[in-house]
């Protein structure tokens, strides 16, 4: 109900929102008139804006909701919303809110999840209904998902690494590779490093910002992923070197866009007949070299910048289950030894 206020002057008022922090004054002499007027009044904004939400499709409500908060998601983040915006469920994103209901969602998503991946379908699903949670937040789902898969990394070898290291030498991928399979730098970090957050003197970078491409595919500056994200590493001796010797030309230590370190990776790969990875992979490479040297979970992650140790559970469980068993038969190597010896001296 509309609260009701009395005026100096002995008239009351009622003051009912109209949206977007605006308010309009319904005034009389008779507290009850004031309250029938201001009560009827708030209803008719009610049902003009409930019938202007059910007339939009849900491509507008996705519209509205990136709007409401451009300036707080990363334009990769943006990015990826419209990329979902043009893909994900055609028919869905053309219907009108009033239409919309748990039937015909759960029906789009299951058409949806029969030629993509149950990660992405639950990327878009996610879209949806924030969309529909602002907009239609009387609509109740209870959609059911595609399970999860494990996805296992691919983590290039030793042997991998030393062709890469070796094709790479002395050009202009050489420093991308090192950073990333030697530092655990992101290719986003790797673009946004500047030469200002290289200090030769103390061997260290400071990793503050990542260069992402924002929805009309523009290179722009942002934070790094998350606050564990920002960081400072230790170089080792070989990047220092290297860095020291390059060219300290422009702003930025790294000049290729992220587009040409992915198809030039990828060239590299092939001219070293070696499997097809991503260039993230190389991460994935530092962090199995820091698991099989018995490195602390908690320093791994604080160095490659994840913000728990779970992550490094999660994504390199396979890497910890494969040292477990090391780990075992090396006890058993042991205790067959040590029991053989015992029984040999009893």
């Amino acid at each position: 109900m509309v609260k009701v206020d009395r005026l100096p002057s002995g008239n009351y008022r009622a003051r009912v929102h109209t949206g977007n922090g605006k308010y309009k004054s319904i005034t009389g002499k008779d507290k009850k008139d004031v309250q029938l007027r201001a009560a009827q009044y708030e209803a008719e904004i009610e049902i003009a804006n409930n019938n202007g939400a059910s007339a939009m499709t849900l491509n507008d409500a996705i519209d509205g909701y990136i709007s409401q908060k451009q300036n707080v998601l990363s334009p990769s983040t943006v990015r990826g919303y419209r990329a979902v915006q043009r893909n994900a469920t055609p028919e869905l994103m053309k219907m009108k809110l009033r239409d919309i209901d748990a039937e015909a969602v759960q029906r789009a998503i299951n058409d949806f999840a029969s030629d993509h991946s149950p990660k992405y379908v639950r990327n878009a699903y996610g879209l949806i209904t924030a969309a529909l949670s602002t907009y239609k937040p009387e609509l109740r789902l209870k959609t059911t998902l595609p399970q999860k898969k494990k996805v296992e990394i691919d983590i290039p070898t030793e042997e991998d690494m030393q062709k890469l290291f070796e094709y790479a030498k002395d050009t202009d991928m050489e420093i991308p590779i090192r950073l990333g399979a030697c530092c655990g730098m992101r290719r986003s970090e790797i673009l946004g490093l500047k030469w200002s957050d290289i200090n030769l003197e103390a061997g260290t970078i400071s990793i503050n910002e990542a260069l992402v491409l924002d929805e009309h595919g523009t290179a722009v500056s942002k934070g790094t992923k998350s606050i564990a994200g920002t960081r400072v590493i230790r170089m080792y001796p070989f990047v220092k070197t290297l860095l020291e010797r390059a060219p300290h030309d422009g702003k930025y230590v790294v000049t290729l866009t992220g587009t040409q370190i992915t198809k030039r990776f990828a060239k590299m790969l092939k001219d070293c007949d070696i499997e097809h990875y991503t260039f993230h992979a190389l991460r994935h490479y530092l962090v199995s070299v820091m698991l099989s040297l018995n490195i602390p979970k908690s320093y791994i992650a604080d160095y490659v910048g994840h913000e728990t140790e779970h992550m490094i559970d999660t994504v390199y469980g396979h890497i910890m289950a494969r040292k477990k068993t090391n780990v075992e038969d090396i006890l058993q190597e042991y205790f067959t030894q040590s029991v053989t010896k015992s029984v040999m001296n009893f």
